[in-house]
């Protein structure tokens, strides 16, 4: 890996709500693929129990999966800040805790660096990753979270269940898309 390991710098004010023309862009991890093992470090960092030494989980297979994915899942977007610095990532999957039961699109791994947190980074991946999974087809979105409900409800997503881990509870979500 030949991923800069140093803290994530944002050019992105603290604590402050992104707006329209947010200073942020989100793209497919297909326009940007020398950024793969960077997010590999960030998700062996934020999951080490799946993806760190000895977990069952491997990030570059998982996102080597995304480059050739066009039109289908998976998907992988990249938020970058002003300087054109990543600072945040969210995927489209099949599978995730919970697709057993419900079947669809997943919106998996929203991951941004703690340094950049608070700036509206997690809401406009969200945002992104919805648009993404219209565009692929799907009619609706579902996502499991120990932690980010609230980020969830603020975009209108339905609770729909909540799944017993051995980590802990996991709330599941889903996004129903208009037919506008």
């Amino acid at each position: 890996m030949t991923a800069d390991k140093a803290p994530v710098k944002c050019d992105i004010p603290a604590a402050k709500s992104l707006e329209p023309g947010r200073p942020i862009s989100v793209v497919s991890l297909e326009t940007c693929p020398d950024q793969l093992d960077r997010i590999e470090l960030w998700f062996a960092d934020a999951w080490p129990g799946w993806y760190g030494p000895g977990g069952q989980g491997d990030a570059h297979r998982d996102l080597d999966r995304c480059l050739a994915s066009r039109d289908r899942l998976p998907r992988c977007l990249v938020a970058f800040d002003t300087g054109r610095r990543p600072v945040g990532t969210v995927s489209l999957r099949d599978s995730s805790p919970g697709s057993d039961r419900y079947p669809g699109a997943w919106l998996t791994a929203l991951l941004v660096p703690e340094t950049c947190r608070r700036a509206g980074i997690g809401t406009a991946l969200v945002a992104a990753a919805e648009r993404e999974a219209r565009e692929v087809g799907f009619g609706e979105i579902h996502a499991s979270t120990a932690s980010a409900q609230s980020l969830f409800l603020a975009r209108d997503w339905q609770p729909l269940d909540t799944l017993a881990y051995p980590e802990g509870e996991l709330e599941v979500f889903r996004k129903v898309f208009s037919l506008a």
